[in-house]
């Protein structure tokens, strides 16, 4: 009697060990019968059977080697299939086939392959078809009803409905996962567990242990347990001194019926979830228990209560990235490593006394080697994280010549203050080491304002029109919604005006059109912070921090990340974009980039009918309405836009285009292609993690998680906090009838009869 062995041998005892069993039990096996040989597993209904599959073997051969296995079977009344790594049915038909299979057997270094035994359609028990259409009755024309020989009828599901193709699961292999006494589990105990459940999870049974320890494992049927009424029982115990767990008893016969099938299990713990999402997990980082239920259900068939999903997703978060308390001990491993890989970025760590966690910069060099090519506007803004701990994430972006963010820095505080602010503006100032005056733009923060005028007293600082906005509406009581959007645009119009006269004309009209509220709010204002046409330094025309508000949403996911990948997944996003970018623009033939170029389209189309007047050289009038005055010397309109962008406006367009000048001569050179590609002309190196595990803690530097400032208890939040001033939707229930943050179909308050 020939047995098959599928292990593995982790040990080198445990080697000598597998050769001496294997003499015993197959001393055939030195003489090269087996060489290059596979066994398949053939499966039909419960009873599984072992055929060698070797390079003489023939399709006929093996067909007749299966009818001889079962008796009840003959040649042409049964097809097969096997499966491989991501083809789950694949057809086994004839000679061609069978190679195929070999083939794929050795260049996997496979031992043994699932083979599918299925009975065809039996018509032999067919004696009569029934027309009955002719006949009397309630059963439809397209029906059709047999009779076996004995007259009882049987049921003929139509074959072309795709209604009755069964889906192949991801669970279908755990049918085998129990096979008989013999079988050897190298995981021991856990292993054996393992398979126990996935079996019982496949067939729809439930078992219970009456033994269960390090030693040995015996399962028996749940209705066995309770009514002595199955037979069902396995049993395995632990070999020494191989340490294997292998079956002892197995019987694989249920006598209890189907009416004790089952969707779900007790056994489903989260930690076996966990390892099923664990590879979705690495692709996707969001993932979440919704999500975890529904796949578990669609893939496996198995059902999972919202918590266990719940906990999986944690633990198997942790086992793909790390748990996060664990990621503050490699933070002081990684911030050696970036340095040693990028020498002149800045990275900055600090700590409490007691080598706690405190706060930490980053600058890549790369990019402060590439913001000397775009415009000097800083956009900064705080986001929160969603990890174990309160935290915020401090970054300053840019924008390129192209319109594209350009992440520049970034730090992890404890949370957004002025102390904090203050710290991330001096590692700013130190990091970037530039002479030019520069121009931040953000939200209203209190200790943003102070920390910037402090460090940087010359630079001037512009508030976010898209929150002021947020902080008028406020003032809108009681005015009906067409009232409340021409008040807004009229807002807005005040904000763009490029000239003194033209803003107060507007402010005017405003405040006499808003009201008393409106009126006061606009007093509160600063103009020099937030109009063009009082503002002291030169913005390019941004009036909004949309820009960060991008970067908090780019890096969306790695927010929920531990502190360490949190870092490092920035860093690699930012050095693929980095990369991506530098090859599109080698591309480029223009000479100014693309975005830019689209703008001389859309002014040459709104500039086609004016007409222009020439007064010297450099000195036109262009007569639309109202008509401009353009300086082409000094790069100067009346209408004052060119000014403020920086780049021609349209009554420019037509100056240039009648003194035949090049408009490329005429736009900043922060636009151009050339200030582009060395804008991404730096590279940031590789972090490599090989000698990871050898260094981390080595030196007796560990770094401690935070002192303070942990989550409540509770699911941690994952919305955006919104700004200073900034309202809130409240939502009426159509079901409950309470205002809050949920709806009908979230709804869960109890209703009174």
């Amino acid at each position: 009697m020939t047995f098959v062995w599928t292990i593995t041998i982790p040990k080198v005892c445990d080697i000598l060990l597998f050769l001496f069993r294997l003499t015993i039990s197959q001393p055939y096996r030195s003489t090269g019968t087996m060489e290059n040989a596979v066994v398949l597993l053939c499966k039909r209904g419960d009873v599984s059977c072992g055929v060698l599959l070797e390079r003489t073997l023939s399709f006929q051969s093996l067909m007749t080697k299966l009818c001889a296995k079962w008796k009840d079977l003959t040649e042409g009344s049964f097809s097969l299939s096997f499966s491989v790594a991501g083809h789950p049915q694949c057809l086994l038909e004839c000679d061609e086939d069978l190679c195929v299979l070999y083939a794929l057997t050795l260049s996997s270094r496979t031992e043994f392959v699932d083979v599918a035994v299925k009975d065809l359609v039996d018509t032999s028990m067919v004696s009569t078809v029934v027309d009955v259409c002719s006949s009397s009755g309630d059963v439809g024309c397209d029906q059709l009803v047999l009779l076996d020989c004995v007259g009882t009828q049987v049921d003929l599901p139509p074959s072309f409905s795709d209604n009755n193709k069964s889906k192949v699961l991801k669970s279908a292999g755990w049918c085998t996962a129990i096979v008989g006494v013999g079988q050897v589990f190298v995981d021991g105990a856990v292993g054996f567990r393992d398979a126990l459940f996935m079996y019982s999870l496949f067939h729809g049974f439930k078992y219970v242990y009456t033994k269960n320890d390090a030693h040995t494992v015996k399962a028996v049927c749940l209705e066995r347990h309770t009514s002595k009424e199955c037979k069902w029982i396995v049993k395995a115990k632990l070999e020494m001194p191989s340490g294997y767990f292998v079956i002892k008893q197995f019987v694989g016969e249920h006598t209890c019926g189907d009416a004790s099938l089952s969707y779900s299990s007790s056994r489903s713990t989260s930690s076996f979830v966990s390892r099923l999402v664990s590879e979705d997990m690495r692709s996707d980082e969001s993932k979440r228990p919704v999500e975890v239920m529904k796949d578990m259900k669609k893939d496996y068939g198995v059902e999972i209560t919202y918590r266990r999903a719940w906990m999986a997703v944690k633990k198997a978060r942790a086992h793909v990235y790390g748990d996060y308390m664990e990621s503050f001990k490699e933070l002081s491993w990684y911030v050696g490593a970036f340095r040693a890989s990028n020498p002149d970025s800045m990275c900055v760590l600090e700590r409490h006394d007691s080598d706690h966690f405190k706060r930490m910069f980053l600058g890549f060099a790369a990019c402060k080697y590439g913001f000397t090519f775009c415009r000097p506007i800083l956009f900064v803004d705080g986001t929160f994280l969603k990890s174990t701990h309160n935290g915020c994430l401090l970054s300053a972006c840019a924008k390129d010549g192209n319109q594209g963010l350009y992440p520049l820095c970034l730090a992890v505080v404890d949370s957004e203050n002025y102390e904090n602010w203050h710290w991330f503006m001096e590692q700013l100032k130190d990091f970037l080491e530039d002479g030019r005056v520069l121009v931040f733009v953000s939200d209203r923060h209190d200790g943003l304002l102070q920390a910037v005028k402090q460090i940087f007293p010359s630079s001037p600082h512009s508030h976010c029109l898209v929150h002021l906005k947020e902080n008028l509406k406020k003032r809108f009581g009681g005015l009906d919604n067409s009232k409340k959007k021409y008040l807004l645009n009229l807002f807005n119009l005040c904000a763009y005006a490029p000239t003194v006269r033209e803003f107060e004309k507007l402010m005017n009209k405003l405040k006499k059109e808003g009201g008393v509220k409106v009126s006061a709010f606009l007093d509160t204002l600063d103009n020099e912070h937030w109009c063009h046409a009082y503002f002291p330094g030169k913005r390019y025309g941004e009036l909004s921090s949309n820009l960060v508000e991008c970067f908090n949403n780019w890096i969306k996911k790695e927010r929920s990340l531990p502190i360490t990948l949190l870092f490092d997944k920035i860093r690699l996003k930012i050095m693929e974009q980095l990369s991506a970018r530098r090859s599109i623009s080698m591309k480029w033939k223009g000479v100014i980039c693309p975005i830019m170029e689209k703008k001389f389209k859309g002014l040459f189309n709104v500039s086609k009918t004016w007409a222009i007047s020439r007064s010297s050289d450099d000195l036109y009038e262009v007569r639309c309405d109202p008509s401009v005055s353009v300086n082409i010397a000094s790069r100067s309109c009346s209408c004052g836009e060119w000014q403020i962008n920086s780049f021609p406006c349209a009554h420019a367009f037509c100056a240039l285009k009648r003194a035949e000048k090049n408009l490329n001569d005429y736009v900043d050179h922060y636009y151009s292609v050339h200030a582009f590609q060395n804008t991404y002309s730096k590279s940031i190196n590789p972090v490599p993690t090989i000698w990871k595990d050898v260094t981390v803690g080595s030196d007796g530097n560990v770094l401690l998680p935070p002192l303070c400032n942990k989550r409540p208890p509770g699911r941690p939040r994952t919305e955006r906090i919104p700004s200073t001033g900034v309202k809130t939707r409240k939502i009426t229930c159509g079901r409950c009838g309470q205002v809050g943050r949920h709806n009908r179909a979230r709804c869960k308050e109890p209703l009174e009869h």
